[in-house]
């Protein structure tokens, strides 16, 4: 989309968005929308009087819709719970975009496994033109090397009959400029806050040549607004500088951002996440820490090697449930996170069909509090072999770790003992 005109329309997940005809389709009814877009899957269009209704089913972040429109989609909750959400999940924010958006200039912190994919987007790019070099006075003391500086050599040598030595200055041209002992600094930062996951090892390596490159730089401690250093390099490579040192900058807690976007903002590569993975992951993983004392397991039924049997004579239909609670290798209750606003029949039957195959007597639906709810625990009916059956709304719009606990706590108090 480089070099074309493109809107940024700032737009609340799930939430639909008139268009007209013409913004989506050319004058032979032919889509406009971006191949890469399309295959997401989470469009809805609707055909109306009026245009066409679009919405965006679970996804936050920069979306390319079209080559001249572009969705900025922000999360219904605060952007603070949102970087809480991604610093507990299982987020590999492997869906980035070689796009530079602003982000909002906010009082939030975002995690730092997204700082790292920020940084290595804008590291890339410098190795890929060149470390920057540049000319710098070097003092020299000994033998005769040009330039003399005949007051110094006249005070520390010739002074004190030393007629061999003399003090001269030389410009060298290397690579020990200010830029990249900073630039040196972030990747030992970056190096120690990177996850240490097999998905990572790529940026590993990427920050690893880094340092190869400039073995020979001193690093140097960064101060706030050291990040306007990049203004010194080679023109062609002042962009890369300042991207990469203002993420650095946010690592150490002197530039914050939040997730909206602003004409005058930090920039920073473009991210999509999905949220329907991210809710999931925060659910399980939270409840995984918390009910790791009471030596109860939580699993995630997705993987092949905790998947289920739905028919005890049949191995063709795996049961997939998102939380497996089990005690002493006996599953004890089952769970279904849904990120949307309410339960519809096809989860019902979901929910009913893994508890009746595991056997046990507790299934638990959970998803986020509708806006204006605070959430809780309902209580939805039982079955014939005794099973009970819950809806649990967390609350995600006010403080997400003590809802979370609260949570716990309410789901942990219906497994059996």
């Amino acid at each position: 989309m480089a070099g074309q005109s493109v809107r940024i329309l700032d737009q609340r997940e799930r939430d639909p968005r008139l268009f007209q005809r013409d913004d989506l389709f050319d004058r032979n009814g032919r889509s406009l929308l971006l191949p890469e877009t399309r295959k997401l899957k989470k469009l809805e269009l609707r055909d109306l009087v009026d245009g066409i209704e679009l919405r965006v089913k679970g996804l936050i972040g920069y979306l390319p819709l079209t080559p001249h429109i572009a969705l900025n989609l922000v999360p219904k909750f605060p952007i603070a719970n949102l970087w809480r959400m991604l610093e507990v999940a299982d987020t590999d924010y492997n869906r980035i975009y070689p796009v530079l958006r602003s982000y909002q200039t906010a009082n939030t912190t975002p995690p730092h496994e997204m700082l790292v994919r920020g940084f290595c987007h804008y590291l890339r790019s410098i190795l890929t033109i060149g470390i920057a070099r540049g000319y710098f006075i070097e003092e020299h003391q000994g033998h005769y090397r040009p330039k003399v500086q005949f007051g110094r050599t006249l005070s520390r040598y010739l002074a004190l009959g030393d007629e061999l030595n003399v003090a001269s200055d030389s410009f060298t041209y290397s690579a020990s400029i200010y830029p990249n002992a900073l630039l040196k600094s972030a990747c030992v930062a970056f190096l120690h806050v990177m996850p240490r996951k097999p998905e990572w090892d790529e940026d590993r390596k990427l920050i690893g040549e880094a340092l190869n490159a400039l073995g020979r730089v001193r690093p140097a401690s960064m101060q706030h607004g050291d990040q306007t250093v990049a203004s010194t390099v080679p023109v062609w490579l002042k962009d890369c500088y300042r991207g990469g040192l203002t993420v650095y900058s946010m690592l150490l807690g002197y530039n914050q951002i939040g997730f909206a976007y602003e004409a005058r903002g930090t920039e920073m590569p473009s991210f999509l996440f999905s949220l329907d993975d991210i809710f999931e992951s925060y659910v399980r993983n939270t409840f995984r820490e918390m009910l790791a004392a009471k030596k109860i397991a939580v699993l995630d039924g997705n993987k092949p090697q905790h998947h289920g049997r739905l028919f005890v004579d049949n191995k063709g239909f795996p049961t997939k449930p998102d939380l497996i609670f089990r005690e002493k290798k006996v599953v004890i209750g089952i769970a279904e996170v849904k990120y949307k606003p309410g339960i519809d029949p096809s989860d019902r039957y979901q929910v009913l069909s893994h508890v009746l195959a595991a056997g046990c007597k507790v299934g638990v639906w959970i998803s986020p509090a509708t806006m204006g709810n605070s959430g809780g625990l309902e209580y939805v009916g039982s079955v014939s072999t005794g099973a009970k059956f819950y809806h649990y709304q967390l609350d995600v719009g006010g403080d997400l770790d003590t809802a979370s606990a609260t949570m716990v706590e309410k789901v942990t108090s219906l497994l059996p003992s």
